[in-house]
């Protein structure tokens, strides 16, 4: 069987991994047992995850002036032809397009990416530790 993976030995592999990230926080007196541990620094990388897309929607928010929703719907009047979009106005009508764009994309993104982080935010403060 050359080439072959034997499943055991990853996830062996993974909990020692997993084990030694822990294992600083019981020794130290941080944490009282692994499952807190694992809450406790899932907690703390969600919550940074959350505060990341939050800010990242309101730049969008409050440079435009505007929801995603509505700034999605100039964006299709801008690349009509019928109107321009006042934070772009020192930009072209072409570059103005591709800035909108850019932004439109990146700021639906952020918004898809804050309701994930959202939802495991609010799982992770039902879950019971023990």
């Amino acid at each position: 069987m050359r080439g072959a993976k034997v499943r055991g030995t990853v996830s062996d592999m993974s909990a020692d991994a997993v084990k030694r990230i822990i294992d600083p926080f019981l020794t130290h007196g941080i944490c009282k047992d692994e499952a807190e541990a694992l809450k406790m620094l899932a907690k703390d990388y969600v919550q940074r995850q959350v505060s990341k897309y939050q800010e990242r929607v309101e730049h969008f928010r409050s440079f435009y002036q505007t929801s995603a929703e509505k700034f999605a719907k100039q964006v299709a009047a801008v690349c009509q032809g019928i109107e321009t979009i006042p934070a772009l106005g020192h930009l072209n009508k072409q570059q103005q397009i591709l800035q909108a764009e850019d932004d439109l994309e990146e700021w639906q993104a952020a918004e898809q990416f804050l309701a994930r982080w959202q939802a495991v935010e609010a799982d992770l403060r039902n879950a019971p530790t023990a």
